[in-house]
């Protein structure tokens, strides 16, 4: 997770991978100033011209080396939240996607973020900040 211009609002796009046993793929960052760990689906920001779904695409390849397919749009969460100091202002596009069962994953991604498959109840845990705001309560919309 790139910290953003505090000036200016980033569009990114995200991804929700589950794995059969429900959980979901999350990369982590911990806030230099507070400490915080913050975790959120891995995706990255869209670049100028460039579609979520597109963006979501080239992400993952270049992220995970993961090879994904007709991603699709679940929902877009606007989110202001305070990160290295700064307050920061997303437009986060959500994006549904379906990897192989068979995928490998690194257990880092390529800027060394860690990598973890975790169950949607652990995002209660009040030691991590799972982002997007509201994006739990889309999860589990998703889920049943």
């Amino acid at each position: 997770m790139s910290p953003a211009s505090p000036d200016r609002i980033r569009p990114i796009a995200i991804a929700l991978i589950r794995d059969a046993d429900g959980r979901l793929l999350v990369t982590s960052t911990d806030d230099p100033v507070t400490g915080r760990t913050f975790v959120r689906p891995p995706g990255g920001g869209i670049e100028p011209g460039e579609l979520a779904t597109g963006t979501i695409v080239r992400e993952l390849d270049e992220e995970l080396g993961l090879a994904v397919e007709s991603p699709r749009l679940l929902s877009v969460i606007e989110h202001v939240f305070d990160f290295a100091g700064h307050t920061l202002h997303e437009h986060v596009f959500v994006l549904a996607v379906e990897a192989a069962a068979d995928a490998v994953l690194p257990s880092v991604t390529d800027a060394g973020h860690p990598v973890w498959w975790l169950p949607v109840e652990r995002f209660r845990d009040p030691a991590l900040d799972l982002v997007p705001r509201g994006l739990l309560e889309l999860v589990e919309q998703a889920q049943d």
